[in-house]
């Protein structure tokens, strides 16, 4: 009899058991909507800090003579999620909070020499305090400019759509034409500053798979077709949790000159180009956590009866955490 018991209650432990287990499973497994498919995961409330920091070092030769420029900008963003559609749509809420710009240029007749200063300009929004003198006018320019809400709608595969702003509108209107904080705070110009590091994923996504992104951009000698191929590399562990890591490859080159798009020739010649980077993804909160990307452009122009050959590197890194 008490062995019969025994048998009985094993049975009962092991069905409860399995039960447990069946439950535990559903519990852990991804909800709809909430699934662990690499994407934007994005909810209504969510709220982000993003740092910008780009670096660029240019060279520019004309017979012997040289002229170089070394330039670090440093933009803080903030994002606010203020709904999400059935289909994971985001709206959301981007504030520009502070831009900080250090440039310093030099020229020398010919190489081996120490080379004379050119410029020296720093703005820093956060500590005016700081701006050099041939900064304080840009500095006037740039601040109206900061904390101004722009909506930004982006998909879970990363397609951004930037809204228009009135306010932001009047306030470029204002600025000079040639002034480049009329593109950076464009609609265009904050889309490319959002894309430049992040990418549109497609779906379904597995490690291993490769993709390319095709855009025409403008350079100082015209148009030109970039050309990103994107591989996802791996999952691995991160400090949240798993991340998904991918790498990217960059090739430019001249438009067709039979395309609609190339408008005019291009003047000069694109010695070389070499683009490359890497970005990580947070898996289980479902945004890009980092990345960095680099690119080096060598180009040869003619000018009057001279070559000007430029050589410019470029480094952007981005890091996006979530606030508490």
């Amino acid at each position: 009899m008490f062995q019969a018991n025994c048998t009985q209650r094993r049975v009962s432990f092991a069905i409860f058991a399995a039960a447990v287990f069946s439950i535990l499973l559903a519990l852990n497994s991804p909800a709809h909507g909430q699934s662990n498919e690499v994407c934007w995961k994005l909810k209504a409330n969510d709220r982000f800090i993003i740092e910008l920091n780009q670096t660029s070092k240019s060279n520019t030769t004309v017979d012997s003579r040289e002229t170089s420029v070394e330039s670090k900008t440093e933009i803080e963003m903030s994002w606010e999620v203020s709904k999400v559609d059935s289909k994971g749509n985001a709206t959301i809420r981007q504030t520009i909070t502070g831009i900080n710009l250090l440039v310093n240029g030099f020229t020398r007749k010919k190489k081996g020499e120490t080379g004379s200063p050119l410029l020296e300009v720093v703005v820093n929004t956060s500590n005016p305090a700081k701006t050099s003198k041939q900064g304080k006018q840009l500095l006037k320019q740039i601040q109206p400019l900061l904390n101004i809400p722009i909506d930004v709608v982006m998909s879970p595969t990363g397609e951004i759509d930037v809204k228009d702003s009135t306010e932001v509108a009047k306030l470029l209107n204002k600025l000079p034409n040639t002034q480049n904080l009329r593109q950076l705070f464009s609609p265009a110009g904050l889309k490319e500053m959002m894309g430049a590091s992040s990418v549109i994923l497609p779906q379904p996504l597995s490690i291993g798979q490769t993709w390319n992104q095709q855009s025409k951009t403008d350079t100082a000698m015209g148009a030109m077709e970039q050309t990103e191929t994107y591989t996802y590399l791996r999952n691995r562990d991160g400090e949240q949790g798993q991340v998904a890591e991918f790498s990217v490859a960059t090739e430019l080159k001249p438009l067709d000159s039979t395309s609609d798009q190339q408008g005019s020739s291009l003047q000069g010649e694109l010695l070389s180009f070499d683009g490359s980077g890497t970005l990580l993804l947070d898996i289980e909160n479902g945004y890009f956590s980092s990345s960095k990307l680099q690119n080096t452009i060598s180009t040869e122009k003619p000018y009057r009866e001279k070559m000007i050959k430029t050589t410019v590197s470029n480094e952007i890194e981005m890091n996006m955490r979530r606030q508490k």
